[in-house]
């Protein structure tokens, strides 16, 4: 079972300076009126732990504004061993991730080390939202669950980037020249990309009746909850970057391979995305991410740290247990304005008013 045994924080949002330590294991409470730090202390478990927030891709915002950096410090539990991982973020320097002192290759290299599933009202965005918080929905999935996934989706990110950078370049006197380096960049891509494709295929394959279970469970109905994989081309991409070419010549862009695909979500026939009302969209993204805790346990042999970061607010009692329920028993941090209606049983209880600690 993974677990945070402690973490400490430096101008971190608005924690100028704290030393938290929940329970290691169990539910772990963190409670308090808005605009307190509860999701801010929920935040900085997840940056150590991923080397990035799960509320937004600015950096600068996570210093707090009387600084110029951000120092985190954690102690983590995971599959018997015992890692340090500090961060520095800094809003002039590069910024720094160290797991028992020693920088990992790729950032990437934190989320196949430290199991993490974090749960919050913006992952409504995950059935309405656009094709890429799917993506990187599963892609995060892959990573967690083998190394050599993360070296994958590296590899086709890279490939894509060249491939942009060539696009960018081309002019009409070089037109062979630039033919040429396609050719060797498609060969690169279809490899890479449809060995992606499968491994995102059969990733989703062992989630949608795990998922369509737990639906179940959570809503109280016999819906049909269908998840499957909406590819951008048909046939071998080989063949589809041929193909569409010379129209992404014109327009500079790659428009076919796993970087356009979708993750389909269908609830009782109909695409949930556009069907479905905002109550069932978000039990939906609520059950995939129940039904990836269960995966990791089952794959990566090792319970994954879970945030629930104030999403109990927004279901009754009998739900909030159902939830709570679906999700493998370990390490759970869960902030709350009040302690939720339907959590029984709580290891620990922390109270937090203006980036302090009681408790």
């Amino acid at each position: 079972m993974a677990s945070v045994i402690q973490i400490e924080l430096e101008n971190f949002r608005n924690w100028l300076k704290t030393l938290f330590i929940p329970s290691n294991d169990g539910i772990t409470a963190i409670v308090g009126d808005n605009g307190q730090g509860k999701t801010n202390l929920l935040e900085s478990v997840y940056y150590l732990c991923v080397g990035s927030s799960f509320r937004t891709s600015a950096k600068d915002v996570l210093v707090n504004s009387g600084s110029d950096q951000a120092i985190l410090h954690g102690v983590i539990h995971v599959k018997d061993r015992r890692l340090d991982v500090d961060a520095s973020i800094s809003k002039t320097q590069k910024d720094r991730h160290l797991i028992n002192k020693k920088p990992p290759a790729k950032i990437s290299d934190l989320r196949s080390e430290i199991p993490i599933v974090s749960f919050s009202p913006d992952d409504l965005q995950l059935v309405k939202g656009p094709p890429g918080n799917r993506r990187t929905l599963i892609d995060d999935f892959l990573i967690q669950t083998s190394k050599s996934s993360a070296v994958l989706i590296d590899e086709v990110d890279k490939i894509l980037r060249h491939r942009s950078a060539l696009y960018k370049s081309a002019t009409f006197s070089d037109q062979q020249e630039i033919e040429w380096s396609l050719d060797v960049w498609d060969e690169k891509l279809a490899v890479a990309g449809t060995e992606l494709i499968r491994r995102r295929v059969a990733a989703l394959a062992r989630l949608e009746p795990l998922a369509q279970e737990l639906y179940h469970k959570l809503s109280q109905k016999r819906d049909s909850l269908e998840i499957g994989y909406s590819s951008s081309f048909s046939g071998p991409l080989k063949e589809a970057l041929l193909v569409s070419r010379r129209d992404d010549l014109r327009r500079q862009v790659t428009s076919v391979g796993p970087h356009r695909d979708d993750i389909e979500v269908v609830l009782a026939k109909m695409p949930a995305r556009a069907c479905a009302s905002q109550g069932e969209q978000r039990t939906i993204s609520y059950v995939i991410k129940a039904a990836m805790c269960r995966l990791l346990e089952e794959v990566a042999r090792e319970t994954p740290i879970v945030l629930l970061d104030d999403i109990l607010s927004e279901l009754d009692a009998n739900r909030s247990k159902s939830l709570l329920e679906l999700i493998p028993d370990g390490q759970i941090l869960l902030s709350a304005t009040a302690l939720p209606e339907g959590v029984d049983t709580v290891a620990k209880v922390v109270s937090v008013n203006g980036g302090r600690l009681d408790g």
